[in-house]
């Protein structure tokens, strides 16, 4: 088993380059999510709090995004968007731009859903107690919200990182990318490709046992929110 996967060094490129891509793959779809993650909490409050003309260009971005291939907003943001603003971007800022305002979209519609789960009534009685519209949404509602929305939003860091495999289509030296050349290099596509498919299922392995772990924390300090 061990000189299959290893072809008896042909593999060799593909092993001394796992790391960078392993690591560029994580930290690409990492920083991705997060920002992601931030734009979509602004969108939300956008399409919750916001005017008409707010919400109707939230909806339509949302729609946008999600009516789209990943493919086609990754050559927007490499090719167009640097054209447009008179900035070149490296492959792997356009890269992770193009992800996280994909991301942005799915997120801001999973925390819609579960703000729709939270009792109007708690926004009252946080008004009745003299609270700001900012203090509720910090100290009642987004605790809650975050917390209805760990398992979703779990599912969507694993699409976007396996979505991250697209940049490999603008020369980001990722995961897929250090397949490619491996396979390029040793004519031996059936062990690379087996082998990048468990290191990408190993990695989304640990981001489920990570989602579980901060779920259970989450729960012990809101043990009333679900």
């Amino acid at each position: 088993m061990i000189n299959w996967l290893t072809a008896h060094g042909a593999l060799a490129p593909f092993y001394h380059g796992l790391l960078k891509g392993v690591a560029i793959t994580v930290v690409a779809s990492g920083v991705a999510f997060i920002v992601g993650l931030g734009l979509g909490v602004l969108l939300l409050a956008l399409r919750i709090g916001g005017g008409r003309p707010a919400r109707s260009a939230v909806m339509l971005y949302v729609s946008a995004i999600r009516g789209t291939p990943m493919l086609i907003q990754l050559l927007i943001a490499y090719y167009v968007v640097p054209s447009l603003i008179g900035v070149t971007l490296a492959p792997i800022t356009a890269g992770i731009l193009a992800l996280s305002l994909n991301t942005a979209a799915y997120i801001s519609e999973i925390l819609r859903a579960a703000l729709s789960t939270i009792a109007w009534g708690q926004r009252a009685a946080g008004y009745a107690l003299g609270m700001r519209a900012s203090q509720i949404w910090r100290h009642i509602l987004l605790p809650q919200v975050f917390y209805r929305a760990v398992p979703p939003l779990t599912s969507e860091f694993t699409v976007l990182l396996k979505a991250s495999s697209l940049l490999s289509i603008i020369a980001v030296t990722d995961l897929a990318t250090v397949a490619r050349n491996a396979t390029l290099q040793s004519d031996l596509p059936l062990q690379v490709f087996s082998a990048t498919a468990a290191v990408y299922f190993m990695i989304l392995l640990g981001v489920s046992s990570l989602s579980r772990m901060f779920e259970r924390r989450i729960a012990r300090v809101l043990p009333h929110a679900h």
